[in-house]
């Protein structure tokens, strides 16, 4: 029996030197880079396990390779299916259905400071048939999308890692019978000018943080030009 009928879907990766948050690596070591991946990881599941859904944390890696400190009671693990970032997000969105959910939202973990209004806002828009809600990040791409119910056009032969990916999404939404809700833009931390503006904006930011807090100060001793 599942506590809610809402399932929050999180992708992630296992936070190894060289394979997360490579684009920070024209200014930061791969280990910087990978150890401010798991803070944001690690930092998200902390405020997305502590809403009123379902979370589930899907891996690019099978279950059995995940570090033992991702095993939390708090929420379930996936292993991500498909050759491609579309064929995974669709595969996880039927799962979650096929589990019995009448709303889910596939979110990642590459933008600390999100409000988490806007996910509460998207759980809301959702609640009826025929629902797609989507958060644009301002790199062109998209931060979070939720449905009622499975649309596959959203993900059939799609690419990503491009500037066109919202708008392209946008299009094939439109183009089914779904009710299409937009929130407000965000950003997510794949760049050094976007890394700039998280600290920033951390100083602002209503939410705890611990960890990735702790990490941009220590940051600051190796790069000590970035807090300035």
């Amino acid at each position: 029996m599942h506590e809610s009928t809402s399932a929050l879907i999180v992708f992630a990766k296992v936070p190894e030197p060289g394979k997360v948050k490579t684009r920070l690596t024209s200014l930061l070591s791969p280990e910087w880079a990978a150890t401010l991946y798991e803070s944001f990881l690690l930092d998200a599941l902390d405020l997305y396990c502590s809403l009123n859904v379902d979370v589930r944390l899907y891996f690019s890696s099978p279950v059995e390779m995940i570090p033992g400190r991702f095993h939390l009671e708090a929420l379930s693990l996936h292993e991500q299916k498909g050759p491609g970032l579309g064929e995974r997000m669709a595969t996880a969105f039927v799962e979650t259905f096929i589990a019995g959910y009448e709303r889910a939202i596939v979110i990642g973990t590459d933008h600390p400071t999100l409000p988490v209004s806007f996910i509460d806002q998207a759980f809301e828009l959702l609640e009826g048939p025929h629902r797609v809600v989507i958060g644009p990040s301002d790199d062109g791409g998209y931060y979070m999308l939720g449905m009622s119910e499975f649309y596959s056009a959203l993900f059939k032969d799609m690419t990503y890692s491009h500037d066109q990916v919202f708008s392209q999404t946008m299009a094939r939404a439109a183009s089914t019978d779904a009710s299409l809700h937009v929130l407000p833009t965000w950003y997510d931390v794949d760049t050094p000018d976007a890394l700039k503006r998280l600290i920033r904006d951390m100083a602002e930011s209503h939410l705890t943080l611990k960890r990735t807090k702790a990490s941009i100060a220590r940051l600051g001793v190796d790069y000590p030009s970035l807090i300035e």
